[in-house]
């Protein structure tokens, strides 16, 4: 199959943004009883070790503390077998009396690099937050590089990587790299196989249910222990950051600010460069929009190279984020946005440092898409004068402009004559 030139301009510039974000898997609506009868003997447990603390000194405090942590995993443990811990976690995050402690405990876990990269870019992709964080990458000095140079390390070149954009699929990755998809809302997502030899609670009883044990928690005094406990686990981390990021309870500035703060990008995009086979079709639809709306240069991608590093050498200022709350609230919630969405995508703390925005990135960008532009030609068979006049249009001062470049593609179509590719 062969595109004209015109053809590809118009298809480079007016392709949709496609979701490359997958759905999120609900919990299983089939509860079993025993299940949860394991979650409150855990809680009796708690309670009772609670009420005997303060008699206790000396190595019985020791042992009973270390009990007490015990516990915990096992709590964390029993609610993810049930199939309820994102319910619980939803719960949690979204009681206005506690929202505060629990955005506070977020913000250490990743500022001390409690959670792990992997994880945190997980919880991002099931929260939505996958195209903010991107357009954070890329409008961020320290990090523009580092994110392109995964991207080639993906897809070998610019070409390619608009390749697989245009084909909608991921074929420009390794083939030999595979890797698990990133976990659902409830990292512990239980395969609903009905056992008849169970006890199911009924789906109207399983609110209230929930609303009890939650209240356990609560009156335990275990809550910021438990929210701790989970944020030092891979999998449980990715549950309830889900939920706590899904129900802003902090929002996306202040998530990206406090892993570049620890360092946390440098694992997070390791990762995803290791798990290529998963990733491949986000990086691929961001990158693809963004290199027409000139964010970001075909020679720019082929010319990245590794060795930046993404922990921030400034302090991070928490009170900057917050003023930017609206802001970032009102940005893409996935990377499924429309071309001109994404462009007008907030940038992060150090926007006024991308080089995104400047007009001689803007040029250098227009001029490398070109180069792109004339390898699509060539490796799908440009076409030449033959027949028909081709018609001719002057993209020189096109400098990355969406609507520009549209509007030079429908001028160009509207003179094409019919043939055969």
């Amino acid at each position: 199959m062969k595109f004209s030139q015109t053809t590809l301009l118009a298809v480079l510039a007016s392709s949709a943004f496609v979701s490359a974000a997958p759905a999120i898997v609900a919990e299983q609506s089939m509860v079993k009883r025993e299940d949860v009868n394991d979650v409150l003997a855990i809680l009796k447990e708690i309670k009772e070790h609670n009420a005997k603390r303060e008699f206790l000194e000396g190595d019985a405090l020791i042992e009973h503390d270390k009990r007490a942590d015990s516990v915990l995993g096992e709590l964390i443990s029993a609610l993810t077998n049930s199939g309820i811990i994102g319910q619980i976690w939803n719960t949690l995050t979204t009681n206005d009396a506690i929202k505060s402690s629990l955005s506070n405990i977020i913000q250490s876990a990743i500022q001390t690099a409690v959670v792990q990269g992997p994880a945190l870019i997980s919880a991002i992709w099931n929260s939505g937050l996958l195209g903010d964080i991107f357009n954070s990458f890329l409008n961020d000095t320290d990090l523009r590089n580092a994110f392109l140079d995964v991207a080639k390390s993906i897809f070998g070149t610019a070409v390619n990587l608009i390749t697989s954009w245009l084909g909608g699929s991921s074929s420009g990755a390794s083939a030999t790299t595979t890797a698990a998809a990133p976990a659902a809302s409830g990292a512990s997502y239980k395969r609903e196989v009905l056992d008849l030899n169970a006890e199911y609670i009924d789906k109207r009883d399983l609110s209230s249910i929930i609303q009890f044990i939650v209240q356990e928690i609560s009156d335990s005094g275990i809550v910021s222990s438990l929210v701790n406990k989970a944020l030092a686990d891979p999998q449980a981390s990715i549950s309830f950051l889900t939920s706590a990021f899904q129900n802003g309870l902090v929002i996306a500035q202040d998530i990206y600010g406090w892993a570049k703060q620890s360092g946390l990008w440098d694992s997070a995009l390791s990762y995803i460069q290791n798990n290529a086979g998963t990733w491949a079709s986000a990086i691929a639809s961001f990158l693809g929009n963004a290199l027409t709306s000139g964010q970001v240069s075909a020679s720019e991608i082929d010319n990245a190279s590794s060795g930046i590093s993404a922990r921030s050498t400034t302090p991070v200022s928490t009170a900057a984020a917050a003023a930017n709350a609206n802001t970032a609230a009102a940005a893409a919630p996935s990377v499924t946005k429309s071309t001109t969405a994404t462009a007008a995508a907030p940038a992060a703390n150090t926007a006024a440092n991308t080089v995104a925005t400047s007009a001689t990135a803007a040029a250098a960008a227009a001029s490398g898409n070109n180069d792109a532009l004339n390898s699509l030609i060539n490796k799908y068979g440009g076409s030449s004068a033959t027949g028909a006049a081709s018609p001719s249009v002057d993209t020189s001062g096109l400098s990355g402009s969406v609507n520009q470049l549209v509007g030079a593609a429908n001028q160009a179509a509207s003179s094409l004559k019919r043939r055969n590719y």
